[in-house]
């Protein structure tokens, strides 16, 4: 018999928003080894923009939070608006030389 390791993942959202364009939404949740903080736009299919989906991230390592948590960094995040939170966000981790990945995407979800 195989035994299943169960881990008490979180999700939250910081903003969250639609209109006949798009859904808008901010997202910060934790797997078993990472943190993700992430920023998306889901265009509607009949106002795709230009076809993409676009998806803004950073992820950090647990094993290099060093003295950060899920809580801090969501506490952090609240702190500020929208506009601002993915450029203070990674200004914290620069801050505390807190190894981290971020990039953006963008990809096809409709040529229609």
């Amino acid at each position: 018999m195989q035994q299943l390791e169960l881990f008490d993942f979180r999700k939250d959202y910081l903003f969250e928003r639609n209109n006949e364009v798009a859904h808008y939404y901010d997202i910060l949740k934790e797997s078993k080894d990472t943190i993700s903080y992430s920023e998306h736009i889901d265009p509607k299919k009949k106002f795709s923009i230009c076809g993409l989906d676009y998806e803004e991230y950073v992820d950090i390592k647990k094993t290099d939070l060093k003295g950060l948590n899920y809580d801090k960094i969501y506490n952090f995040l609240t702190k500020f608006d929208k506009k601002h939170r993915l450029e203070r966000y990674k200004q914290l981790l620069k801050f505390n030389d807190i190894k981290f990945e971020a990039d953006v995407f963008t990809w096809c979800s409709d040529w229609l």
